[in-house]
């Protein structure tokens, strides 16, 4: 099967780049298969090698490089980028002659069903987000002038610009449930975990973990309000918070403020998030919503076990509560102090939850994933529909 991902940058260093490679080194590796990475930019200086048997095509559109010049720029980069992209994916595309393209990235995706037109390929259009997430980015902002954007942007992509894939791929049950209304051809497809865990956490170090970068809507301002009540019961427990962002400096002067300096410590972004996990004892999760949450996923497969908010749309997937991890209301601060302390307080189920949460990580493993994959490729390869 020849099978072409889409999307728009192949070397950024980013959840949707990891997950497109691990899913493209998986495929290539199967007998028949064929899999080539189309991206809209040029590849990065530096960038890491392509895993076997997986080939590349970069367009070399590079959006965004001259909008720092000006407005002139940007629209630019709009209008003839994108007319020029269309015109390159085709004829890549018309060289590759694929059975399946499936979009991963943003710019192309009202451009494939268009070009696959009278064409035989298969398209796929892949979310790697909830399909609400401009409506929860608006509603964390609070502002007027987000919610006007994420609803005109919402009734650009949905109403307006209604382009039909094949098949449509969401990442949890939560988001095709809620947000697609029962469409036939949404598929339930979960990220599949691009980290292997080498060793298991022996779970008696009194330390918790939180990833992820440093940005409203992962709500490491409420994990550390929770974290006060935590510290005041288990002062010898300490929070460890990897990850950048632009919210840095307001989490250091909330941890200043509630006197928690040293026992939450921001540790930045880092290589060795994994063995890190290793060493915690429970992972802390604090997105007011989410697409998936493949941290999550990563710190299970550690056996470490998990206390979330059960926000849309990850969680509730991903952890079966009081089975292999915790969850509490979202937003409720005091329900997420709760559990964190059940599982610090109470060694034994934490031990029981890490164990199970472990068997739980096995089916976001790559052999559980690509074949739904491949079954929902041949399925399509079957169909005569368009």
């Amino acid at each position: 099967m020849n099978i072409v991902y889409v999307l728009d940058d192949l070397d950024a260093a980013g959840g949707i780049q990891a997950v497109t490679r691990a899913k493209a080194a998986a495929l290539a590796a199967l007998p028949g298969n064929t899999v080539t990475l189309v991206a809209a930019n040029d590849a990065r200086p530096g960038a890491a090698p392509l895993p076997p048997g997986v080939r590349s095509v970069h367009l070399g559109i590079n959006y965004y490089e001259d909008d720092w010049k000006g407005f002139l720029y940007v629209l630019k980069g709009i209008v003839v980028k994108r007319r020029r992209h269309a015109r390159d994916l085709r004829r890549a595309l018309e060289a590759l002659d694929p059975d399946i393209v499936v979009s991963v990235g943003q710019a192309e995706k009202f451009m494939l069903p268009r070009l696959a037109r009278r064409q035989p390929w298969k398209t796929v259009r892949e979310y790697h987000y909830a399909r609400t997430y401009r409506r929860d980015y608006a509603r964390l902002d609070g502002s007027m002038r987000a919610r006007v954007l994420a609803a005109v942007s919402d009734w650009y992509e949905n109403a307006l610009r209604r382009v039909r894939y094949d098949a449509t791929v969401v990442l949890t049950r939560l988001d095709r449930d809620a947000n697609w209304q029962g469409r036939a051809d949404v598929h339930v497809i979960p990220n599949l975990c691009v980290y292997e865990a080498e060793s298991v956490s022996t779970l008696d170090n009194p330390a918790a973990v939180a990833v992820g970068r440093l940005v409203p809507f992962k709500g490491f301002d409420m994990l550390i309000c929770a974290w006060a009540t935590v510290a005041a019961a288990h002062p010898d427990w300490r929070l460890d918070i990897w990850g950048d962002g632009p919210e840095r400096a307001r989490l250091e002067t909330l941890i200043t403020e509630l006197g928690l300096t040293n026992k939450v410590v921001l540790r930045g972004a880092g290589t060795q998030v994994q063995h890190e996990m290793v060493q915690a004892s429970l992972l802390a999760f604090s997105s007011h919503f989410e697409g998936f949450g493949m941290v999550m996923v990563e710190a299970m497969s550690c056996g470490v076990p998990c206390a979330a908010f059960a926000c849309p749309c990850g969680p509730p997937d991903i952890i079966d509560h009081e089975e292999n991890g915790l969850l509490a209301p979202p937003g409720d601060v005091a329900a997420l102090a709760a559990i964190i302390l059940r599982l610090i307080e109470n060694p034994d189920e934490r031990r029981k939850l890490g164990a199970a949460a472990r068997q739980k990580a096995a089916r976001f493993s790559a052999a559980a994933v690509i074949p739904q994959w491949m079954d929902l490729f041949r399925t399509l390869m079957n169909s005569s529909s368009r």
